[in-house]
């Protein structure tokens, strides 16, 4: 099986950092493993000097051009919506925003044609992000979050070398661009989308797969064999995992490779955790956490601290109100 990554990147943002530490990891448990590198022709123009550690690590790069009218994002999807026109085999795709963990050697039952881990680990109705999607989708003239109750993440996708798989693609990829005619330029409701016009194709893999840390991925953390560490909905936007600062990022722009410090933390992924985080459980607090309310109070303690703390000393004089004396 084939290990297959997708990189639209500038000098400017951090996209070939985060694949370089994939990468990286990837290769470090898994050394014979076969890495494809999908590429667009504008960002493997800058891929020199600092930005070419990449070339000792995989196994193959291609570079693709796509329209040249897409935006580099929109480059990204196109390329990851049609991988099946450039790899042949059966392949894992993997986002860049991901540190392996141990060994991926394929353990999939055979009869898995496409498959992929829930969104954040839960059904659609328990989905903090639902109405959003079915939003998205009326947008995008999309009906997969309105009809069913699986919301599958793009961010790890297995995909057999048959025709119903690749058939697959080609309905992604087409709807794919029907939702970027009419606004929609991500890539999973179209990708959920399409799961739903072929019959739930889409196989649930364990968790363990793809384990976004950010939501609901703890029962799966200890066997993680990937962790996916971004969100895009993640308030703070700030992700308690240490691979996934931007001083990481920084220190491999710099350098063009990760530090022995860097190393080392890919070498016990499981612990590269901030000192200051915390665990939220119940629904009360995860209800405050989503709501725009508290990102307006996030946004006050970044944007006006002085104020912030100020309020924050007021309302902590207030005393809660006492349950009323009956006689």
């Amino acid at each position: 099986m084939k290990y297959v990554y997708v990189l639209t990147s500038s000098v400017n943002d951090t996209y070939y950092e985060q694949f370089l530490l994939s990468v990286t990891s990837l290769r470090l448990y898994n050394p014979d493993a076969y890495i494809t590198a999908l590429i667009d022709s504008k960002t493997k123009q800058n891929l020199i000097n600092n930005r070419a550690a990449y070339e000792r690590i995989v196994s193959e790069v291609q570079v693709i051009s796509p329209p040249a009218e897409l935006s580099q994002k929109e480059a990204s999807r196109w390329i990851k919506t049609s991988i099946h026109h450039y790899v042949t085999g059966d392949f894992l795709f993997i986002d860049c925003d991901t540190i392996v963990a141990g060994n991926i050697a394929p353990d999939f039952s055979p009869d898995i044609q496409v498959g992929a881990v829930l969104d954040t680990h839960v059904t659609l109705e328990q989905h903090h992000l639902r109405n959003n999607f079915q939003k998205e989708d009326v947008k995008a003239g999309f009906s997969s979050s309105l009809k069913t109750d699986v919301r599958y993440n793009g961010g790890l996708v297995f995909c057999k070398d048959d025709t119903p798989a690749r058939r697959f693609f080609e309905k992604w990829h087409s709807l794919w661009i029907e939702g970027s005619k009419r606004g929609c330029s991500q890539d999973m409701p179209s990708f959920n989308q399409a799961n739903y016009e072929m019959g739930n194709f889409i196989t649930v893999l364990e968790g363990e797969w793809n384990c976004q840390i950010s939501h609901n991925g703890l029962p799966y953390f200890s066997n993680a064999k990937i962790i996916h560490y971004y969100a895009t909905s993640l308030v703070s936007f700030q992700s308690a995992y240490i691979l996934a600062s931007p001083e990481i990022f920084a220190a491999i722009k710099e350098t063009g490779k990760p530090s022995t410090e860097i190393m080392k933390l890919l070498e016990n992924p499981k612990s590269a955790f901030m000192t200051r985080s915390r665990i939220i459980t119940d629904n009360d607090s995860l209800d405050i956490i989503d709501s725009a309310y508290f990102s307006k109070l996030l946004w006050l303690r970044r944007s006006h601290k002085k104020l912030f703390f100020s309020l924050n000393n007021f309302i902590s004089g207030i005393k809660k109100p006492g349950k009323k004396k009956t006689n």
